[in-house]
């Protein structure tokens, strides 16, 4: 008997410091589990351009030597963080659509990094309006009404009022844009 007691004493604490460690492995495993999900949240997907609304703001311009530089606003309306990378596709336009001159040429002032927008939030680039180029001889001037601007990597256009005098003819390049960045601008 006594042989049978002294294997029970040494076989339970065996038994319940194995269980102990079995479940401190598991917890252990699990709360790791759980601290990477919640570090690695799901990547946003690229913003549609239906759940955006562009915007210039021209009271907060500035420039010199006949250059402005305006913000681009690229609100997100939808209900979910999204994501753009790059340089937005920019053109003046009238009320009707008609695209007036040249396409918005790209300006290098910034390296493009990926910018997640979340749901209300507000990115922007900068719109850079060369009047030079505009009043120059033979530039036939006229005024648009709208601008037009595909987000980066879209075949979709979204509108804005912007009114602006433009050169209506090709190769007078009058606009200019950086890439997008985070924040409204009045927030950078």
């Amino acid at each position: 008997m006594f042989r049978y007691t002294s294997i029970a004493r040494i076989r339970r604490p065996a038994i319940a410091g194995i269980s102990a460690l079995t479940l401190g492995i598991g917890a252990a495993a699990w709360a790791a589990t759980a601290a990477s999900a919640a570090q690695a949240p799901a990547a946003a997907a690229t913003c549609a351009t239906s759940a955006l609304s562009v915007w210039v703001d021209p009271d907060q311009s500035d420039g010199a030597a006949g250059t402005d530089a305006y913000p681009l606003e690229i609100t997100n309306h939808g209900s979910r963080a999204c994501t753009l990378d790059g340089y937005p596709g920019v053109s003046a336009t009238t009320l009707g659509g008609r695209q007036l001159g040249d396409a918005a040429s790209r300006e290098p002032v910034f390296a493009a990094t990926r910018v997640t927008i979340q749901a209300g939030g507000t990115a922007h680039a900068d719109l850079f309006y060369h009047d030079v180029a505009v009043v120059t001889a033979g530039c036939k001037p006229a005024q648009a009404s709208l601008i037009k601007v595909y987000p980066p990597n879209s075949k979709q256009a979204d509108t804005g009022f912007f009114s602006l005098q433009v050169c209506t003819l090709k190769n007078h390049g009058y606009l200019s844009v950086s890439v997008i960045r985070s924040g409204a601008r009045l927030d950078v």
